[in-house]
């Protein structure tokens, strides 16, 4: 019996769409793997991941690793655009797939990699799409180039505080006082629920993601496309620095439970973060650390193993000289470069979301929306990587020259974020249970 793998995908302006959602492509699929009497090998579901993109299809690449072990026999899923919409990273795939001789079928389209002509076709309709896009972001990105030498808006999209006039983003009298005392809220009370419950009927953002994003959003300063100065800010530099630093630490105030790891812990397996949780055990809570992409509705990480928090403490403040000594030699400069290596991949990126919305493959909302990440993702890597040049672990040093284990446990949990924090960049740990720690 053939086996085959079961391939879904949406990007976020398609989820709404009945006929392409996840659910519509999934019972299609099953219901022609049945008639024609294929065996399921699995079901791959990248949810909310543009087809142009390669980053990020975790799900993709997870098939093509069952189809190296030779556990599929064919791919099917239902439109090519749900498939591939680069030419380039289709090749590369296909290149994995002919070597292993794992064809693929659209089943809602006339496309098939069985036969020559099969794929002559596939290759010619990708050539001619990417070209034309192509085509279009160049120009698109010469009339960009140009608005930004006169400091003019590029969308009509602007944060709450601001409004556009005569091309130009200017402070908005109805509205900046709104933005002013939004982020003087966070200040005083370090937390982004209650700032939102504060300040709630103003028009600000609904979910605790867009209000995050408000927070961090550069233009408050009057940094627009990279540039500083854009116009006008409205917020100051150091107030703007210290709200930064507070939605890094995580840092709430009055907070019934705080996590130590919150934001640090990463998933060994999958590479995406881990979430905090807890319960009650004995005469206190139990605090613990699982990977949320095992448990969404759809899992896409089989790492079923949490670790206490305690557990990680104790480890850490057990081994941190052993883990220091490993990593304090490393030259900073390696780390430096990897940012660099960040940026440059982000900034392609965004190159390739312009190619998506000249091309008409995502909407005006998704292009600003994940534009202005990316943008937030740069200034990030680019703080990190300042950070790191000439860096000397003075912190990790200084730590490590105490005597941790005498006075660590006496600490509030508050206080014990705040000393990770500044010596740990990330945390991993997976299915094998092993905890990996990158200092900063």
């Amino acid at each position: 019996m053939i086996r085959v793998g079961i391939y879904c995908r949406v990007s976020t302006d398609q989820q709404v769409n009945e006929g392409d959602s996840i659910q519509a492509q999934l019972s299609a699929l099953k219901k022609y793997a049945s008639d024609h009497n294929y065996e399921i090998a699995g079901i791959f579901v990248d949810d909310g991941v543009s087809g142009t993109l390669l980053d990020g299809r975790d799900e993709l690449q997870r098939l093509l690793e069952e189809v190296k072990k030779r556990n599929v026999d064919l791919i099917i899923f239902t439109k090519l655009d749900r498939y591939f919409r680069n030419l380039k990273h289709y090749l590369n795939t296909q290149e994995v797939l002919d070597k292993f001789g794992v064809p693929w079928i659209a089943i809602w389209e006339n496309y098939e990699t069985k036969t020559p002509q099969g794929k002559l076709m596939v290759n010619q309709m990708l050539s001619f799409a990417q070209f034309e896009a192509e085509q279009t972001g160049q120009r698109i990105n010469q009339v960009f180039n140009y608005k930004k030498t006169k400091h003019e808006a590029l969308s009509g999209c602007v944060p709450i505080g601001y409004k556009i006039a005569d091309k130009h983003i200017v402070p908005d009298p109805e509205t900046v006082d709104i933005a002013k005392q939004t982020f003087q809220t966070y200040l005083e009370t370090g937390s982004i629920r209650k700032t939102m419950r504060l300040m709630q009927g103003n028009g600000l953002p609904k979910t605790q993601g867009g209000f995050k994003h408000m927070l961090m959003n550069r233009k408050y300063i009057g940094e627009a496309y990279g540039i500083e100065g854009y116009f006008e800010p409205i917020i100051d530099k150091q107030t703007f620095d210290t709200v930064q630093h507070m939605l890094r630490m995580n840092v709430k105030a009055n907070q019934v439970r705080n996590y130590v790891f919150s934001g640090m812990i990463w998933c060994s397996d999958c590479g995406g973060k881990m979430t905090s949780r807890s319960g009650p055990r004995g005469n206190g809570r139990y605090k613990s650390y699982r990977c949320m992409y095992h448990y969404r509705p759809i899992p896409t990480c089989s790492n079923t193993k949490s670790i206490s928090e305690k557990k990680l403490e104790k480890y850490l403040v057990e081994n941190l000289k052993d883990l220091a000594f490993a990593d304090i030699n490393v030259e900073d400069a390696n780390k430096a470069k990897d940012y660099e290596k960040q940026i440059a991949a982000t900034e392609k990126k965004m190159s390739r979301l312009k190619e998506l919305y000249v091309n008409e493959l995502i909407n005006l909302d998704e292009y600003k929306r994940d534009m202005a990440a990316y943008k937030a993702d740069i200034d990030d890597f680019k703080a990190r990587m300042k950070k790191y040049e000439g860096s000397d672990k003075t912190a990790l040093k200084d730590l490590v020259g105490t005597n941790l284990d005498e006075w660590y446990w006496t600490l509030t949990d508050v206080e014990k974020r705040e000393l990770w924090g500044s010596v740990i960049d990330k945390i991993y740990y997976g299915s094998d249970k092993q905890i990996k720690v990158i200092f900063r």
